[in-house]
């Protein structure tokens, strides 16, 4: 069986990129408030102009953070409804130990809470979402406990 019949060499995920409207505090944000390492900043000079660059991880999650320059703001997402019913990239999701915990500290933190606690049986997930400080849209999920 040829190899790219199921896979086509991709080997793993690597990151996913935010735009963002403030470079310095959505770093900050991701670092500070929720735990993230910085791992490298840098810049593509004249090939983007004014733009900011930066890696920032979770385990081996990364999220590349662009900041800086030009930006199109998108409209901000109100409720559930107008979230789903976007296109393309909606929300990113982390995986939480105790979610109704998270949500404390993130709280004490400064973290405005978008949708409270919910549960969605079919996949035995306990979730909430919160907002970064772009106003991009970051659900944190807990396992129904076995």
């Amino acid at each position: 069986m040829d190899t790219f019949e199921q896979n086509p060499g991709i080997k793993s995920a690597d990151h996913i990129a935010l735009r963002v409207a403030d470079y310095d505090q959505s770093v900050r944000f991701y670092t500070g408030t929720l735990g993230f390492e910085l791992e490298t900043e840098w810049t593509l000079g004249e090939a983007a102009p004014g733009l900011r660059f930066a890696y920032v991880r979770l385990g081996s999650f990364k999220i590349e953070i662009i900041g800086d320059g030009q930006l199109t703001p998108a409209p901000a997402t109100v409720d559930i409804p107008d979230h789903l019913s976007r296109s393309g990239f909606i929300h990113l999701c982390l995986r939480v130990e105790n979610l109704n915990d998270t949500l404390a500290e993130l709280r004490r933190r400064g973290v405005e809470v978008f949708v409270e606690p919910f549960d969605v049986e079919p996949i035995s997930q306990h979730l909430a979402l919160i907002k970064d400080n772009s106003g991009n849209v970051i659900e944190l999920a807990q396992a129904f406990a076995s």
